[in-house]
């Protein structure tokens, strides 16, 4: 392991901006470069089995989420019916995926992944293990998925605050 999370010197006050408030842009400038570098990894990982990133994004989906319907791949993916049911369809030609019948509901079915889906979820899951081995202390790892928990939970109540009230956030 290559501990190359940096850690700022003790009693360090946090930068302020020109309002007082704690600045932040360097960890926005951050963010949006980790963002752009995790795109490319999901199209490099995408190219390799093969398929593309809603493809490998879908996939991602059916492993974490048990008895996965096309309703919900849809919903978590953003896709309207008639492309998830494109995405499906071309990722069970390919052998990534199964489509099972529903077992509560007889007009629905669930979605599992195929030994072929199993392995790319696997490769990948490495993959990103294996990152983020190399670079953040072990000690830290929990307040780091504390920490991204908090951004992501904080993320969605600011869209649906501000999609609830029509508010536009600069």
């Amino acid at each position: 392991m290559t501990d190359i999370s940096p850690q700022p010197a003790a009693g360090t006050a946090p930068p302020r901006d020109a309002h007082g408030q704690v600045d932040v842009d360097d960890v926005l400038v951050a963010f949006s470069t980790l963002l752009a570098q995790n795109a490319r990894v999901e199209r490099l990982v995408a190219t390799h089995f093969g398929i593309g990133t809603t493809d490998l994004k879908c996939l991602v989906f059916i492993s974490g989420n048990p008895e996965s319907t096309p309703k919900s791949a849809a919903e978590a993916l953003e896709l309207s019916t008639g492309a998830t049911t494109s995405l499906i369809d071309r990722l069970e030609k390919a052998g990534f995926v199964t489509r099972q019948a529903h077992p509560t509901d007889r007009r629905s079915v669930v979605l599992e992944l195929a030994p072929e889906g199993q392995a790319a979820v696997a490769e990948t899951g490495a993959f990103y293990r294996s990152a983020f081995r190399d670079a953040v202390d072990p000690r830290q790892l929990d307040f780091l998925a504390a920490v991204m928990r908090a951004i992501g939970d904080s993320l969605t109540r600011r869209a649906v605050d501000d999609d609830t009230t029509g508010a536009q956030t600069a």
